[in-house]
């Protein structure tokens, strides 16, 4: 016997949920190709194209999950923290990341806190 057929996938036995996260897959492929594409795009006007990009990327992040929201709330408070940390952070970034979920996702968030109304 194969020392891998004996093996159960990881996260049954560390008993974790698999989540899909096809909202965040998309907004990080756009905003991939928005970025590697850059260069190519000399022709418009970046800052509207930049807003556009944004756009796309807040629609895009519209369809997430309760639980992908959670990650990016997660993952733009660690942002924060290694922004902080820097020896020169740059205070746009920290304004930025503060209000990272209240920016991108919208309605429901205080920053980057959950909103719960009754």
């Amino acid at each position: 016997r194969s020392l891998q057929s004996t093996r159960e996938p990881i996260f049954r036995r560390i008993n974790l949920e698999v989540i899909e996260v096809n909202a965040i897959a998309d907004a990080i492929v756009y905003a991939a190709a928005y970025i590697d594409s850059r260069d190519q795009r000399v022709e418009f006007d970046d800052d509207d194209s930049d807003e556009s990009a944004i756009a796309h990327i807040m629609a895009y992040l519209s369809h997430a999950t309760p639980e992908e929201e959670d990650a990016l709330a997660a993952a733009a408070e660690r942002a924060l923290k290694e922004e902080q940390s820097l020896h020169h952070p740059q205070q746009g970034m920290i304004e930025f990341f503060e209000r990272w979920m209240q920016i991108m996702i919208g309605m429901d968030w205080d920053g980057n806190k959950r909103v719960y109304t009754d």
